[in-house]
Order: structure tokens, then C-alpha cells, then sequence
């Protein structure tokens, strides 16, 4: 069974690195740091934060290429076929009080198990939070990491070598959303053993020193939003500016590892912002609602209005819509017939059924993974019984999903120039409600580049024009 277990999570681990990969627009090599410092002959801890429910693990587990093993709240173990599942990939129940007071002694089972998987130098995700919550911030760690990880040492006499490591999980503020992204930062290990003798000396001061550090940790590798007030506040304003920032510290704005040096960045200045003046943040806030409204009722994206994009409008621009479209019009209709299936039915389930936010990925994404495997299969099948011919076959199965890809690529360039239609369209008919727009948008970016002057910290990456030059 172990080795058929081992077989399936492979498995698991290519699939899901290909089609999540896509899912998230995530490259482990681009996409992630840290990985270098995960000791590869240790027992280890990933400590995670928890914003959407088991697509974490997935792709906390695949972005490194060490074998995980994480722990799952005990209410999905419920049905004996399930549990079995579960336990046969390497899933570990824990028992909270949201389950019942009577089972939470069945967690020294599984502190037991993971002591063991540990002493066998395996690594094991734990979500420190205790809880699935999307939000850009770090929740009170439970004491439940700290007693497994005491635990297996004090039952090893500390000579488990034992390494924690902390786990940024960083998705855009859509988290939810097919094409949204997602950077994973792996922080620094430390090891377990700096705390062994005031384990001895006091075990309960050990533990919370220990769950105290861990979360400074964590915190570092996080976008961190203090206020849940300012939540809408920094994604729009993420919005606005992380392409114009990224470009001016000669970061790459299409990756997402780049991109996260600028959402820490708002996010910091606001933050400092709402902890020094928070009048004026709840004054931007203010003009930043009633732009978006204004926006919204004309049908119109703020990228639009962004002075680069309204300078590179031009006939130009529309030659060029026209010869991608009319180029690629056959591999989007071949690539819409053949990849439709798996993209769209598996995000109506996830809309029938999934009851909050943090489940939607994690449904949509999981069955689109397996359906997407089906649904090629079959229409391969269906090529091959049909022509009987290797080279169509061959054709077929090279052309299916890169035309699905240029299919998706198709429609999001092709909603684009709809929208740059829709804003030339308005500005002939609603003029100065455009040009109102535009003034307001004008006055939002003057009104951060006074935050950002004020609170701004020391950039965290040096300047890349002196590296360029």
C-alpha cells in the first residue's frame, strides 16, 4: 500500500504542478523562493497560512519537490470511502472543538503519527492559524504546531534535528478566480533545537515563545493588511498602481514574485497610513468608493483610464486586434470545442455547490484537473477510432491544449479591446463624465503619492537601474 500511495501522490504532484500551474499562472521556478533552504534530509514542518481551504496544500506540497504529508480538520474524514482516500495520499485527521469536545483526545493519535512520520525525517504542512479564512492577514497561531513539534523532540531527547518552516501562501486578491496569482515564499528554517533548553527550564513559556516567534516569521512572508477596513482599499489600489510601481523599480509587473515586493508595499503604506493619520485614509477610501462606482456604471475598468493606456490607443493598436483575431479564430474555436467541458463544468459545480469563497478554487480546480485528463482522453479515443491514423492522433493531442490555452488568451484579448471600444465609445457620448473620471483618478494617484512620500519605508529591493546600468 505504501507503495502504491507513493505512486498516486506522483501522480498527484504532476498533475496538479501542470493544470494547477495554469489554473494560478504559477511556475514553482518563478514563482517561489526559498525552496533552496528546505533541507532535504530532515524532519520538517511547513507552517502555512490557511486562505483557501485544501488548494493550500496542494500547492504548498508540489511547489518543492520534497513528499508532504498535512493535516485535515476531521469532519472531512466522516465517510468511511473518504477516509480511507484521505489516509491512502498521506491526509492526517485533527480534531477541533468545532467537532465535538469528546474527540479531541483522538488528536494524541495523531500527534503520535506525526512524531513518527517525523522521526522517519518526513515532512509534514501544518496551518498554524487553526482555521480556512480568506483575508490578508495572519490569524492568533494555535499551540497545536508547537506540541507536535516539542512532542516528537522531547520524545527523541531533542536529537530529532527537527527544522520549521515557515510558509507565506500569497494569492491576488481574487483568489477564487481562474488566472488569479499566487506566490508561495518559503522563509527562513530554524531549527527547533534554539529552544530546547527553556523547553527544559519552563515548557509552557517554551511553547508560547516558540508559537510568538513562528508567527513574526510568517508574518514577513505575507501580504499584511492590518485594518480588514482597508481590505477593498489595497486590492484597488493594487489595481491602480502594482503595473506603474513594478515598471519604476524595474520589477517584472507579470510576476507575481516581483509583484508581491509592490503589494507589501501598499499594503505597508496604508497600514502605517491608518496607524498615523487614519482620517485620511478613510477619506481616500472615500474618493477611491466613489470612483469605482462611477467606473462601474459606465462599464469601465480603471486600467482604461490609466494615462499609458489611453497614449497607446491608437489605429495602430486596433490593426493589431484585428490581425490577432482574424489570425487565431480558427485555434480559438478548436480550442474552445475541445477544452470547453473541463473549463466551464467544473466552475458551475463549484457555483452550485460550494457554500463559501475559500472552497471555490479548491473545487473548481480539483475536478478540473481530473475532468480535463478525462474529457483529453476521450476525445483522443474518439480521434483515433475515427481516422485511424498516428500522425492525426499525434496532431490532435499536441494541438488540444495549446489551442486551449491560445482559446483563453483569445478571450482575454478579445474582452480587452471590447473594453477599449466601450471607453472610446463613452467618451463620445458621455464626455465629461469621462473626463470626470479621469480627474478623479488623477486626484486618487496624487493623493497616494503624498501617503507613499510620508510612509513610505526603505525599499526593499535595490533599485534595479544601477543593477541594469
Amino acid at each position: 500500500m505504501r507503495i502504491l500511495g507513493a505512486l498516486f501522490y506522483n501522480y498527484l504532484w504532476y498533475s496538479f504542478n501542470i493544470w494547477l500551474g495554469y489554473f494560478y499562472r504559477f511556475s514553482p521556478k518563478k514563482h517561489t523562493t526559498g525552496v533552496d533552504r528546505i533541507p532535504k534530509d530532515k524532519p520538517v514542518i511547513f507552517c502555512s497560512n490557511h486562505p483557501n481551504a485544501f488548494m493550500d496544500a496542494i500547492m504548498v506540497g508540489s511547489a518543492q519537490p520534497r513528499r508532504t504529508w498535512f493535516l485535515a480538520r476531521s469532519d472531512v474524514f466522516r465517510k468511511k470511502w473518504l477516509a480511507n482516500f484521505l489516509t491512502f495520499i498521506g491526509i492526517i485527521p485533527i480534531y477541533r472543538l468545532l467537532e465535538g469536545a469528546e474527540n479531541l483526545q483522538k488528536n494524541d493519535e495523531t500527534f503520535d503519527k506525526c512524531s513518527k512520520m517525523l522521526e522517519e525525517k518526513k515532512a509534514i504542512i501544518i496551518f498554524s492559524e487553526g482555521l480556512c479564512i480568506q483575508e490578508r492577514r495572519l490569524r492568533k497561531l494555535k499551540k497545536g504546531t508547537a506540541r507536535i513539534a516539542f512532542g516528537s523532540e522531547e520524545k527523541n531527547n531533542f536529537n530529532l534535528d527537527l527544522t520549521i518552516v515557515p510558509v507565506g501562501i500569497n494569492y491576488s486578491a481574487t483568489p477564487w478566480k481562474f488566472r488569479s496569482g499566487l506566490y508561495i515564499e518559503y522563509g527562513e528554517p530554524f531549527s527547533l533545537s534554539d529552544y530546547k533548553e527553556l523547553y527544559r527550564q519552563d515548557k509552557p513559556r517554551a511553547m508560547n515563545v516558540f508559537t510568538r516567534d513562528l508567527e513574526e516569521r510568517m508574518k514577513k512572508t505575507l501580504v499584511i493588511i492590518e485594518n480588514k477596513e482597508n481590505d477593498d482599499l489595497v486590492n484597488f489600489l493594487e489595481e491602480m498602481f502594482l503595473r506603474d510601481w513594478s515598471e519604476e523599480a524595474y520589477l517584472d509587473p507579470k510576476n507575481h514574485k516581483d509583484t508581491h515586493v509592490i503589494s507589501k508595499k501598499i499594503a505597508s503604506i496604508i497600514n502605517l497610513a491608518d496607524r498615523n493619520e487614519p482620517e485620511r485614509v478613510r477619506a481616500l477610501d472615500e474618493k477611491v468608493t466613489e470612483y469605482k462606482a462611477s467606473l462601474t456604471e459606465l462599464e469601465l475598468r480603471d486600467w482604461l483610464l490609466n494615462p499609458k493606456c489611453i497614449q497607446a490607443m491608437g489605429p495602430l493598436s486596433l490593426l493589431a486586434d484585428f490581425a490577432f483575431f482574424f489570425l487565431f479564430f480558427p485555434f480559438w474555436i478548436f480550442g474552445m470545442i475541445t477544452n470547453y467541458i473541463p473549463y466551464k463544468v467544473p466552475f458551475v459545480i463549484a457555483e452550485k455547490i460550494v457554500k463559501h469563497v475559500e472552497w471555490h478554487a479548491s473545487v473548481n480546480g480539483t475536478i478540473s484537473v481530473f475532468l480535463w485528463q478525462i474529457v483529453y482522453g476521450l476525445e483522443s479515443l474518439a480521434v483515433a477510432l475515427i481516422f485511424r491514423d498516428w500522425f492525426i492522433l499525434g496532431g490532435f493531442m499536441i494541438a488540444m491544449p495549446i489551442c486551449g490555452m491560445i482559446a483563453q488568451a483569445y478571450w482575454v484579448r478579445l474582452k480587452k479591446s471590447r473594453a477599449r471600444s466601450n471607453l472610446i465609445s463613452s467618451f463620445k457620448k458621455k464626455r465629461s463624465e469621462v473626463e470626470k473620471l479621469i480627474h478623479s483618478r488623477a486626484g486618487i494617484v496624487s493623493e497616494v503619492s503624498a501617503l507613499r512620500e510620508q510612509f513610505e519605508t526603505t525599499w526593499p529591493l535595490a533599485n534595479r537601474k544601477s543593477q541594469i546600468n
